[in-house]
């Protein structure tokens, strides 16, 4: 057991020391109409509750996320190196639906989610994309489309005792494709 004086104790309870801790702070998300967020959290040693109104999410090149506007309970780690005037956030997230998904992921796979879809980057090289409770299947290549066209424009049709030639040009369907998805 180390002791303390009362140099250190004095040290440790600093206004220094509570400004440098009030730096780094967990706040509930309250607001996201925009791409600047309010914040409710409580004050660092004052005590009472501090609504930050305006503030940046410094979320990282290429990603962006907003929590829904209802149900959850989203929070953030924001930084306020200058005072509250100058807070950002560097972190956020909602602990119940990560909880929902977290279960589903396995070691080594990575997930973008949100309440209704799932992304997920598997241990295995493959990707899945699916509704939160669903299942992913195979999607057909173009390569494999193709194949089934030029099969099917090449069939020649028995008709009451005679052959009929392949399907007229144009005539059979091409395929369209999903516009939800787009892959290799």
């Amino acid at each position: 057991m180390t002791y303390r004086s009362s140099e250190d104790f004095a040290q440790e309870t600093s206004a220094f020391r509570r400004y440098v801790y009030g730096m780094v702070r967990r706040f509930a998300i309250t607001l996201t109409d925009n791409a600047r967020w309010q914040l409710l959290g409580q004050r660092g040693g004052v005590g009472g509750d501090e609504l930050l109104s305006d503030v940046e999410a410094f979320t990282g090149i290429g990603f962006y996320a907003r929590p829904p506007s209802s149900g959850g309970k989203p929070e953030a780690i924001a930084v306020a190196v200058g005072g509250t005037r100058t807070t950002v956030v560097i972190a956020a997230r909602d602990e119940a639906m990560r909880q929902a998904i977290a279960g589903s992921i396995a070691a080594g796979e990575t997930a973008v989610f949100n309440p209704q879809v799932i992304l997920l980057c598997k241990a295995n090289g493959t990707v899945e994309i699916r509704a939160g409770g669903g299942a992913a299947a195979p999607l057909a290549t173009l390569a494999d489309l193709q194949a089934l066209t030029n099969f099917v424009q090449q069939m020649t049709l028995p008709i009451s005792g005679a052959t009929a030639g392949p399907p007229a040009p144009g005539s059979v369907p091409t395929p369209a494709g999903t516009t939800v998805l787009n892959a290799e």
